[in-house]
């Protein structure tokens, strides 16, 4: 298997050549658009799909607030990890009483953390 070595740091933004800066400043937008439609590797997005991207970065960013992995998240909240996934990679999104439950999560973690447990105890008894 090659190494495949990176010039730049993950994230960082890509710097034109000035040649590349003079042709891209050169086109319209139109132009622009129409290059972009036309990327196969690249297609645009649909509104439901950019709908779900939005979902997805939502509970990426509640588990990230939360500072947990995926699993540890998964099993602190007593969300399925493969579904967690399904969310963050918006192969799926959540429905309504996930995604009020996890805009608890995001707003106070720590209180959302004291029900969790006081459920657990009260199934433990009963069971």
């Amino acid at each position: 298997m090659n190494k495949t070595y990176f010039s730049r740091k993950r994230g960082a933004q890509y710097r034109f050549s000035e040649e590349q800066r003079r042709r891209f400043d050169k086109l319209t937008d139109a132009e622009i658009e129409a290059r972009a439609a036309t990327d196969p590797d690249n297609p645009p997005q649909t509104k439901e799909q950019l709908r779900r991207m939005v979902l997805a970065r939502e509970v990426r960013l509640t588990r990230e607030k939360v500072g947990l992995s995926q699993p540890a998240f998964a099993a602190r909240f007593h969300i399925g990890l493969a579904r967690l996934r399904d969310f963050e990679q918006a192969r799926s999104e959540p429905d309504f009483i996930v995604r009020v439950f996890l805009r608890m999560i995001y707003e106070d973690p720590a209180k959302v953390d004291r029900l969790v447990k006081t459920v657990e105890r009260q199934r433990a008894v009963t069971a």
